[in-house]
């Protein structure tokens, strides 16, 4: 090793720290070899953890051998945080803590150079982000002009995905009436959807990064390095990761609202006949699914014509119980949809589509009875949908499919085969059997056929129904959102839900205590009615809508002998007694009695 002149030696960075100071005070002995073309800090060479002295004093830099440290150097070329990312950026990838860190790290001897990240010096290095994506990526492009084509305020403008912006879409493709609709990708919406398997994701509260230790975040199992990525491409990454982009559905639900505007349009419900009803005032000419819905209920053996005042959540979600277990669908608690002829000749899977977005849009209550396949086929398309024996409500063909898949060997799966011969060519299933592994793929036919393929036209129908004001296409957006809704009975209603739910108006503190102990011992189980009950006696609603209730559910103290519950303002009345046994007996009895009553309304009809 040999010293050039102190003037040459400034200008020569160390080939570790990258620095090109010369203070033997700070760096230990600056040494350079002409020869190798290697300038090395002393104390940088002791501090390198992959390097030792293997040659004598006087071999390479005392006792380091050159191609050691040119070894050294390559592999710690591979560790680019601290040099690339700089004082600036250089932070814990676990907890994102800074101080604590650099610290830490300087106390390990990693040197940490004073400069920004080498990402913010690249010439144009964020010049892509200034670039629009303009290219239509939907499956059946319309625009003649091509999938580049872009006029800015027309139907061929390009809209880009609002989650990872590298997709687009001519608003025409996706029929989109307007720039300001929001339009997601399939990659986008499928990651979405796959992110946690719908359920409610918790809430994470992030880190202090002044206050967390460093031992927290070096104990913790670093991310994996990744290759740089495009900005669309991160984007979907964050959205894996998620919950970035997933919104409430209450949120989502109002925003459908907003198109309900002031006209009204009234309809006549018989409550004994929930389904006719509704299907005469939605199939009426002058019915517009977003006018206000006002309800009057009449009884068709009333022969005055006497109309009473209803409640639209009441009404709307009667006709949700009554689509539930409508023929339309098949399945115990899970649904798909049935193949009925009749229904299908009378467009009601249409009607039954319609219905359900009408439903959501004015603010009725979760349906909760889809299968998940059911509601994969709605989203992504029946194509990338795999239907499972859960799927199968019809008993001979769900024996048919244990059957198969309980096969051991080859000669066992021909004989079902042979039994099932004609059903299987029924439905194109045949197939010739060479290993014992074909019964998967036979078992998938089958699953598709029956599950999907059967009832391809009923779901066409039920499909362009739950297109009346957006529905399908919030729906296709924000799957997650809708899944729980869609797929989830609403949560068991508890004491504290409904004493949250309802607004206090003038009642005093004797009887407001006992409508506090009243909630919880039917929570509790002390008394005859349910907390399900209460709700329906006071809105006609067995659970909250997701979009919550218009107006908000409220209770007052009256001098009056029994509750009384006013559906159409959501108001329940409460009698003003001396004693709380007084106050729950008369509560059971007007709750108890009144549901029983219309219980029995409505299966009077059914049985005549």
């Amino acid at each position: 090793m040999n010293e050039n002149k102190p003037s040459d030696s400034r200008t020569l960075a160390c080939v570790f720290c990258r620095k090109n100071d010369d203070c033997p005070n700070k760096y230990g002995e600056k040494k350079i070899n002409e020869k190798w073309n290697l300038t090395v800090h002393y104390y940088c060479l002791l501090m390198s953890s992959g390097i030792w002295q293997r040659g004598k004093e006087e071999e390479g830099v005392y006792g380091f051998l050159i191609e050691d440290i040119r070894k050294e150097v390559n592999r710690a070329s591979k560790l680019v945080q601290a040099i690339n990312a700089g004082v600036f950026f250089f932070r814990c990838t676990v907890c994102n803590n800074s101080d604590i860190f650099q610290k830490e790290m300087l106390r390990m001897g990693i040197h940490i150079p004073e400069k920004d990240a080498s990402w913010e010096l690249e010439e144009n290095a964020y010049q892509e982000l200034l670039q629009h994506y303009e290219h239509c990526d939907v499956r059946r492009c319309r625009c003649k002009e091509g999938r580049d084509y872009n006029v800015p305020n027309s139907k061929w403008e390009i809209k880009r995905c609002q989650s990872c912006g590298s997709s687009g879409t001519h608003l025409a493709c996706s029929s989109l009436r307007s720039w300001e609709q929001n339009w997601e990708c399939l990659d986008c919406r499928g990651i979405t959807y796959n992110s946690g398997g719908f359920q409610k994701a918790k809430k994470h509260t992030l880190p202090n990064t002044n206050n967390v230790g460093i031992n927290d975040c070096l104990l913790e199992e670093s991310s994996p390095k990744l290759p740089r990525q495009s900005p669309g491409a991160q984007q979907k990454d964050l959205l894996r990761q998620g919950n970035k982009f997933r919104r409430d559905i209450s949120t989502i639900i109002i925003e459908l609202g907003f198109q309900i505007t002031k006209k009204t349009k009234r309809l006549y419900i018989n409550k004994a006949d929930i389904w006719n009803s509704a299907l005469n005032g939605f199939r009426n000419q002058k019915f517009n699914p977003s006018y206000t819905i006002e309800v009057a209920y009449v009884n068709e053996n009333d022969n005055f014509g006497t109309e009473h005042p209803g409640s639209k959540q009441e009404f709307l979600s009667l006709l949700m119980q009554h689509l539930e277990n409508s023929p339309l669908f098949e399945g115990s608690l899970s649904k798909n949809l049935s193949l009925n002829s009749q229904a299908l000749k009378e467009n009601h899977y249409y009607e039954a589509g319609k219905m359900l977005a009408i439903s959501l849009a004015h603010g009725g209550p979760s349906p909760g009875f889809f299968s998940k396949t059911l509601f994969n086929c709605l989203v992504f398309g029946p194509e990338n949908t795999f239907p499972t024996l859960d799927d199968v409500s019809d008993f001979d063909v769900a024996q048919i499919l244990i059957r198969i898949n309980s096969a051991t060997n080859v000669a066992d799966l021909n004989s079902i085969m042979n039994e099932c011969y004609n059903y299987l060519e029924l439905i194109g299933c045949l197939r010739i059997i060479t290993s014992l592994s074909d019964k998967y793929l036979l078992a998938k036919d089958i699953l598709a056929y029956h599950v999907i393929k059967r009832v391809q036209a009923p779901f066409e129908s039920f499909k362009q129904g739950l297109k009346t004001l957006g529905v399908l296409e919030k729906i296709q957006t924000y799957p997650e959102a809708f899944y729980s809704i869609f797929c989830h009975k609403p949560e068991n209603l508890s004491a504290k839900m409904l004493r949250d739910l309802f607004t206090v108006h003038t009642c005093d503190a004797q009887s407001l205590g006992f409508w506090n102990s009243y909630l919880q011992a039917v929570e509790d189980g002390k008394s005859a009615t349910t907390l399900e009950d209460i709700l329906i006696f006071a809105t006609g609603c067995n659970s909250i809508p997701p979009a919550g209730f218009k107006p908000t559910p409220s209770v007052e103290c009256l001098h009056m002998d029994f509750p009384v519950g006013n559906k159409c303002n959501n108001c329940l009345a409460l009698p003003i007694t001396n004693t709380y046994k007084e106050f729950q007996e008369k509560m059971d009895f007007s709750i108890r009695n009144t549901l029983r009553l219309e219980k029995e309304e409505s299966s009077h009809y059914i049985g005549h």
